[in-house]
C-alpha cells in the first residue's frame, strides 16, 4: 500500500502539477509530522546507552554512508557518466533520512539505531558533504553551513524533542495517535512526493532522455546500496541490528538535495534526486523479505 500511494503522489506531481504545487512549500513541514510519529515509538533512553560497541557500529555506518560509499559512487559515475558525476555525489553523500526511523518500524526492526545513525549522519553532512564537493570536484558549495545546519535541526531536533515532551507530558494522546499514524503517514508521502515532482513536471515532459538517465542512476544507487546492505547483514553476526542501521542507507535525505541543489546546481542534481524516491520505494519489498527472514516472529 505505501509503494502504491508513494508512486500515486509521483504520478499526480508530474501530471497535475498546479495542483501539486500547493504542497511543495510543505514538504518539509509533512517530514516533520512524519518523524514526529516515529519518534513516540522509539525508546529515547536507547540514545544514551550506547556501549563501546555499539557507538562503533553506529560509527561505522555513518562512514560508509557519509564518506567511503559516496566516493566509490561518484568514481564509478565519474567514469561512465562524467555529467551526472555531481548529482550522485550529493545524492549518495547526504544524510540518512529524517524518515528511516519510520521504515526501519515498518520493516520491525529496531529503530532506536537507524535514529542513531540518522542523527549523527546529520550532524555531520553539513561538514562532510560540501568536503566531498570541494575535494572530488575543485569547487566549493555555495551553500552556507549555517543554513544546512538550522534546516536540519528543524527536520530532526524539533520533533524529536515534541515527541519526548509528548510521552512525558501528555501520555494519553499517544494511544489516539497509535490509531491514525499509518494512514496519515500514507497520505503524507502521498501529498509530499506530488509537493516534490510538480516543480520539475515540465522538465520531466520535455526532456526525456534526461528523465531516463535519472531513473537509471538513481535505481543504480539504490540497488548498488540494497546489495551492499544485503551483504553486511550476511556476515554479520548481529543481523537485526546491522538491517536496523543499514536502513539509512537506503533511505536518505533526497528530499534535503532537491531543496539545496534546485538552487545551487543545474537541473540534474534535484532530478536525480527527486526519481530517486522510486527506488527507495521499491525497495520496501527486498528489505521486508530480508527483515521477514531474520524477524520471521516479529514482522507481521
Amino acid at each position: 500500500m505505501l509503494i502504491v500511494v508513494a508512486f500515486a503522489g509521483v504520478a499526480g506531481g508530474v501530471f497535475l502539477p498546479d495542483a501539486a504545487l500547493v504542497f511543495t512549500p510543505a514538504t518539509l513541514h509533512m517530514m516533520i509530522a512524519i518523524l514526529y510519529m516515529s519518534f513516540l515509538r522509539i525508546d529515547f533512553a536507547s540514545l544514551t546507552r550506547l556501549g563501546p560497541a555499539e557507538l562503533g557500529r553506529v560509527i561505522l555506518w555513518t562512514l560508509l554512508k557519509l564518506i567511503v560509499l559516496p566516493v566509490i559512487m561518484w568514481g564509478l559515475a565519474a567514469w561512465l557518466v562524467p555529467d551526472w558525476a555531481l548529482a550522485v555525489l550529493l545524492l549518495a553523500g547526504v544524510s540518512a533520512g529524517v524518515t528511516a526511523p519510520f521504515f526501519a518500524q515498518v520493516l520491525g526492526v529496531d529503530a532506536s539505531r537507524t535514529l542513531q545513525v540518522t542523527v549523527l549522519s546529520s550532524i555531520l553532512v553539513p561538514v562532510t558533504l560540501p568536503a566531498l564537493v570541494k575535494l572530488l570536484m575543485g569547487a566549493a558549495m555555495d551553500i552556507p553551513f549555517s543554513h544546512m545546519f538550522r534546516l536540519l535541526a528543524l527536520v530532526i531536533f524539533v520533533p524529536l524533542i515534541l515527541a519526548y515532551l509528548t510521552k512525558k507530558v501528555w501520555p494519553a494522546l499517544l494511544s489516539h495517535l497509535d490509531r491514525v499514524q499509518f494512514p496519515l503517514t500514507l497520505a503524507l508521502f502521498l501529498l509530499i512526493n506530488a509537493g516534490v515532482f510538480a516543480p520539475y513536471a515540465g522538465f520531466l515532459r520535455r526532456q526525456l532522455d534526461d528523465v531516463g538517465i535519472a531513473i537509471v542512476l538513481a535505481y543504480f544507487v539504490g540497488v548498488a546500496y540494497l546489495l551492499i546492505m544485503w551483504l553486511v547483514v550476511a556476515l554479520s553476526r548481529r543481523k537485526d541490528q546491522s538491517l536496523a542501521g543499514g536502513v539509512g542507507l537506503i533511505f536518505v535525505n533526497n528530499v534535503l538535495v532537491v531543496v539545496f541543489a534546485a538552487r545551487f546546481f543545474g537541473p540534474e542534481c534535484p532530478l536525480l534526486s527527486a526519481v530517486y524516491m522510486l527506488p527507495l520505494f521499491m525497495s520496501l519489498v527486498p528489505l521486508r523479505i530480508l527483515a521477514s527472514r531474520i524477524l520471521p516472529k516479529e514482522t507481521p
